[in-house]
């Protein structure tokens, strides 16, 4: 039987793009919880645990509107097919490799693994993700004006 969600808005891109702030800000503007994909990791940091993902996701089967966001968001059928929204947040690799190793108390691991194929992973699937997004955002823009264009859209589009 199939569950009946919220409307979700589906936020993706890549790690360090800005997602989760982005999905912070516009989840104040319209009183909506954050599910981040992240913490519905499988035991590999790079999948998804779907069931855990829907038990999140019914915690909040009371509010008018979800927000959903995490790096693979967009290359996940079930998500992207759930939503009502999906935004793609297109920020330079340069700019989000930088963010995310300045994440870390150690960088290193995070420039490891971009050398090490990160780069190819993201291309292969999470910017094409760009393409089945209803808007795209440059996530190299100020966060306000980032939230407010994306309120914009979901409100023209409900």
């Amino acid at each position: 039987m199939m569950r009946v969600l919220p409307p979700l808005l589906v936020i993706g891109g890549p790690a360090g793009a800005g997602k989760s702030s982005i999905a912070g800000a516009v989840a104040e503007l319209v009183d909506a919880p954050v599910v981040g994909l992240a913490d519905s990791a499988g035991p590999d940091q790079h999948s998804v645990d779907l069931p855990s993902l829907q038990q999140r996701l019914d915690e909040h089967e009371e509010a008018p509107l979800v927000v959903v966001e995490g790096v693979y968001a967009l290359a996940l059928p079930p998500i992207r097919w759930a939503a009502r929204w999906t935004v793609y947040v297109d920020t330079p690799l340069d700019l989000s490799l930088a963010r995310r190793a300045l994440s870390q108390d150690d960088p290193r691991p995070v420039l490891r693994a971009y050398l090490g194929g990160g780069r190819e992973a993201h291309a292969r699937t999470v910017a094409p993700g760009r393409q089945l997004a209803d808007l795209v955002v440059d996530g190299s823009e100020d966060l306000p004006d980032i939230a407010a264009r994306i309120h914009a859209f979901i409100r023209r589009r409900a």
